[in-house]
């Protein structure tokens, strides 16, 4: 796999990373069945500090930003991948090939002007996903731009996309650019595919400014994405949100849990990095919580009849 002597160099030289790749051998796993598809949990106490990120303006001026080159550890090397994005082993794993590709400048995290290296990245490695998480939706840096990478296959949401039924909400003219949802999953979404990249990025533009009128919009519309590319084709996989944690999260003594899903747990893996947490999630809790956080049925059903006028 690409990466592996990048990889095999950064554990070798940083302990703390190191430390961490091999406590990730000890997490442990829960699965649960829902009708279709399953819902994965991993119990990783390391990923506390991601969890419970304060992402508020102060908090984030008060802090020096982590992913700004002059504030990385003296050990964290970067690998040049264009003029604009490194590359960087994530010291703090969920999976056990794990990379963040952050700008080289101090920029928002904002996905306009940066689809494009999204589905580059993705054909360039087509044996990872590359992930984005929104501003107000997960990302625990939201003043610095950067993805994500994971090995292909990992998350349930790509057994699902090919598995579960669809429903098609539109395709274009040429049929190379296709709209579907997979229905009673959860999570309301869209997938995108095509063989087309200019069409694409359009439909995409298209699609973000619809999603803006259905949630919330400030910075940019709120959402969890994924692309990558399989059989000369992208798949874009968009979870668009209305909120970003659930009461639950705020609330004190047992009715606390901390639940703070970016776009891990959206894509059916959910990062539990306390233990009585991990123990309590079933299948009806679960829908409680996502149902606070991704669209309402009515709103889904308008944003439906949106994509069917595109």
């Amino acid at each position: 796999m690409f990466f592996d002597e990048f990889t095999k160099s950064q554990l070798a030289s940083w302990p703390l990373a190191r430390n961490n790749y091999e406590r990730l051998r000890n997490v442990i796993y829960r699965t649960i069945d829902f009708d279709g598809f399953q819902i994965r949990i991993q119990y990783n106490p390391d990923r506390i500090q991601s969890a419970v990120a304060k992402i508020d303006e102060q908090s984030i001026k008060a802090r020096a930003c982590f992913l700004c080159k002059e504030n990385i550890p003296p050990e964290q090397a970067s690998f040049d991948y264009n003029p604009t994005l490194d590359i960087r082993v994530n010291p703090y794993p969920i999976f056990d090939r794990h990379y963040t590709v952050p700008a080289k400048q101090h920029i928002p995290q904002l996905i306009k002007g940066h689809f494009q290296d999204m589905l580059a990245i993705a054909q360039t490695y087509p044996e990872y996903t590359i992930f984005y998480n929104g501003p107000r939706s997960g990302a625990s840096a939201p003043d610095h731009f950067h993805f994500q990478l994971a090995p292909r296959h990992i998350m349930p949401l790509e057994t699902d996309v090919n598995s579960c039924p669809k429903e098609i909400l539109w395709t274009s003219e040429s049929r190379e650019t296709t709209i579907e949802s997979i229905h009673h999953y959860l999570r309301k979404n869209i997938i995108l595919h095509s063989n087309n990249r200019e069409q694409l990025m359009n439909i995409f533009e298209q699609l973000v400014s619809l999603v803006g009128q259905i949630t919330p919009n400030d910075p940019e519309p709120m959402m969890n994405l994924f692309a990558w590319y399989e059989n000369n084709e992208w798949w874009v996989v968009m979870f668009p949100r209305r909120q970003h944690r659930p009461w639950q999260f705020f609330a004190e003594g047992d009715e606390n849990i901390l639940f703070s899903p970016g776009c891990v747990d959206f894509a059916g893996l959910i990062i539990s990095p306390r233990e009585k947490d991990f123990n309590r999630l079933d299948a009806p809790l679960l829908e409680e919580l996502f149902s606070q956080l991704t669209l309402t049925d009515k709103q889904f059903e308008n944003l439906r009849f949106m994509i069917y006028d595109l």
